[in-house]
């Protein structure tokens, strides 16, 4: 295999009309529903080396030596495997090639699945049907939903739209424009096992700290474009200034050194306050309050929350569009 050869595979910026394509897909039609969706094979992954992981260590040294050990090997796995599958696509065919990569980015970000997973809690919010809301809403947070009032489920939803706004849909393009489908899917890899080993809990504290501290160095910088990215697209509604000035002021007090960012920013678009009392498990997480306004969540700021980030996924595509074709001088690989 050739330098030239993987270069043309991992040069994202090489390839921005089919990675545009395959957001427009997204956007279009959603995530499909289907057994063998690459993020399903990477948690099928990870499950199966939890187990051996848990067989061979015992002690917390052992189980922290074993998930960082667990963590590298998948993530070598799939970013192997989506390489090797792109490099031999490429020698087949160029226009195999290229189908591959607006596929992969279809089935890598997921603009239409957070809105729609946003709408599915609005919608029964808004008729006054909470078990329905709630029931939905534990589809998309971690913490505990049964007791949950009216405003805690829309400080939730809001929550998760804010922080996958960089998770789903600004973090997978970026990888994807500098890497190509290849690192789209390292990082994908990388957030999934966030998702499924890296909670602060008993079970997780020791097996999950390197997938969580490596999502965490993952996710640094599209964080960072993530909150003046919310803050531009609060621009529309006259809230740009309020936006930047809340993230500014409360985007480190978030427990996580990212999600708060984009929570905050997110704060001021809406002119809301955010975090509060979680609860995980029954375990109760107090969360420093992010905002500094008394105004009342309303099921309405859900949809005011979505469009903000369908305006994000806009700005961002296009800037990194932009400067792919500046670095590149073409569209078209």
């Amino acid at each position: 295999m050739s330098i030239s050869l993987l270069l043309s595979v991992w040069w994202g910026a090489s390839q921005a009309a089919w990675i545009l394509l395959g957001l427009v897909l997204d956007i279009l039609f959603g995530d499909p529903p289907w057994r063998f969706h690459p993020v399903r094979l990477i948690g099928m992954l990870v499950t199966r080396l939890e187990k051996v992981a848990r067989y061979i260590a015992h002690s917390p040294r052992q189980l922290r030596w074993a998930g960082m050990a667990l963590t590298m090997l998948v993530m070598v796995i799939v970013l192997g495997l989506v390489t090797a599958l792109l490099i031999v696509a490429h020698v087949v065919s160029i226009w195999l090639f290229r189908l591959l990569i607006v596929l992969l980015t279809y089935w890598g970000v997921a603009v239409r699945g957070l809105a729609e997973a946003a709408l599915a809690v609005y919608r029964p919010l808004a008729q006054g049907k909470w078990n329905e809301a709630r029931y939905y809403l534990s589809m998309i947070v971690g913490r505990d939903t049964e007791k949950l009032s009216q405003s805690e489920m829309i400080r939730a939803t809001i929550e998760t739209v804010a922080e996958n706004t960089c998770d789903s849909i600004v973090a997978p393009l970026l990888f994807t424009f500098i890497g190509g489908p290849a690192w789209l899917w390292l990082y994908k890899a990388v957030n999934t096992m966030d998702s499924m080993i890296g909670h602060r809990s008993a079970e997780y504290q020791d097996l999950g700290w390197f997938a969580a501290r490596t999502d965490d160095w993952f996710n640094w910088i599209p964080a960072r474009i993530s909150g003046p990215a919310i803050a531009l697209a609060a621009g529309v509604d006259g809230r740009l200034h309020q936006a930047f000035a809340v993230m500014r002021a409360d985007g480190r007090r978030h427990p996580s050194p990212n999600s708060g960012i984009s929570e905050a920013a997110m704060a001021g678009a809406l002119g809301v306050s955010l975090g509060g009392v979680n609860t995980y498990q029954g375990v109760v997480s107090l969360r420093p309050k992010i905002g500094r306004s008394d105004r009342a969540l309303s099921v309405p700021m859900i949809i005011q929350a979505v469009s903000i980030t369908m305006r994000v996924t806009l700005v961002v595509s296009l800037v990194l569009g932009f400067v792919a074709f500046m670095a590149t001088g073409r569209w078209l690989s």
